[in-house]
């Protein structure tokens, strides 16, 4: 079996040091053009790949980004972890992708991992009761959460105009004539649990006669689904409901159709974050579509810029969020055409 090739290898090669093909490598040094060219033609004829650790650990920071995200399973991610290497290869960067399924001390776990890598900067969207703080800034030098932020962690954030977009979905679905809705939100101490029940509470308190229910569940599929069931089996009279995210969106319709009730003949519902299936629903779904990969490219931006030294603060940075409407929200019948 061959060996691997490595700086010795093809420093013996072309008759040279290791340190002259580490200079070569990493144009580190006075080296002469000749000699260049021979190394270089040797390491692609041997095929070397030099290690980006041992890169890292000389120059003590590696070309690499850290992504810790709250919930591998959600659409949400994947799509903000393509947004983030559309943005950062060009410039040479990469970007390694860690999952906490909102848990802080998983998430402890995993920030200690991404520490050990020297990476130069990290892109979070932390863990509800996070323990994030001024140590890891130190450890990371460049952080920037996004989608959720915490109280006094001073550091830039990305996030969208939730309050505001919730709060127009509610709307629709009071303008349409729903008088008893429900909210099947995130975790109770997630920020963006906080600004999406802000809105929703918003609206229902500007419409006369209108009442309005909350569950707070952990974003998933099955506990949304759990939620509904509380939610009906307490109050039949619900006819509009709004879901915390794709998966929520997802556990609500499954359960609506376990149960019997059309959308939006029985029920009219409105989703977060656009997923493909939700315009092929029938009748599509009426969602709230987060800009996903501007949030992705800012982050990205932030983190570059002070990587590169220009000025950054520490301010939230609100990129706004729309409103979709298609077939999922309708006026309610009366019990009496219900069947």
């Amino acid at each position: 079996m061959k060996a691997p090739a490595t700086v010795w290898t093809v420093a013996a090669a072309v008759g040279v040091s290791a340190q002259t093909v580490s200079r070569v490598l990493n144009e580190s040094g006075p080296v002469s053009p000749a000699t260049r060219d021979k190394v270089l033609a040797e390491v692609a004829r041997q095929g070397y790949r030099p290690s980006n650790v041992g890169r890292g650990l000389r120059s003590r920071r590696m070309s690499m980004i850290g992504l810790l995200v709250a919930d591998i399973g959600n659409p949400f991610y994947a799509r903000l972890h393509r947004a983030l290497e559309h943005a950062l290869q060009p410039r040479g960067y990469t970007v390694m992708l860690a999952n906490c399924d909102d848990d802080a001390a998983i998430e402890r776990q995993r920030l200690d991992t991404l520490a050990g890598y020297r990476p130069t900067g990290l892109v979070c969207v932390p863990a509800v009761d996070s323990t994030l703080g001024a140590d890891d800034i130190t450890a990371f030098r460049h952080v920037v959460t996004v989608s959720r932020t915490i109280p006094g962690f001073a550091v830039p954030s990305v996030i969208t105009d939730e309050a505001v977009v919730v709060r127009k979905a509610t709307d629709e679905l009071l303008d349409a004539g729903h008088q008893h809705i429900a909210a099947v939100l995130g975790p109770q101490g997630a920020s963006t649990t906080a600004s999406r029940e802000q809105g929703f509470w918003n609206a229902v308190r500007a419409h006369t006669g209108a009442s309005g229910q909350v569950r707070y569940t952990d974003g998933t599929r099955i506990a949304a689904g759990t939620a509904l069931d509380e939610l009906l089996d307490e109050d039949p009279g619900i006819t509009g409901v709004i879901g915390f995210n794709a998966p929520v969106t997802e556990g609500l319709l499954a359960t609506m159709l376990r149960r019997g009730l059309r959308c939006p003949d029985d029920m009219s519902i409105v989703g977060f974050t656009d997923v493909g299936w939700l315009a092929l629903h029938d009748p599509p779904i009426t969602v709230i579509a987060q800009p996903i990969e501007e949030m992705g490219a800012k982050a990205a931006e932030l983190v570059l810029n002070a990587v590169t030294g220009e000025s950054t603060d520490d301010r939230q940075h609100v990129i706004p969020s729309s409103l979709i409407q298609r077939g999922s929200v309708a006026p309610p019948r009366p019990w009496k055409d219900r069947s």
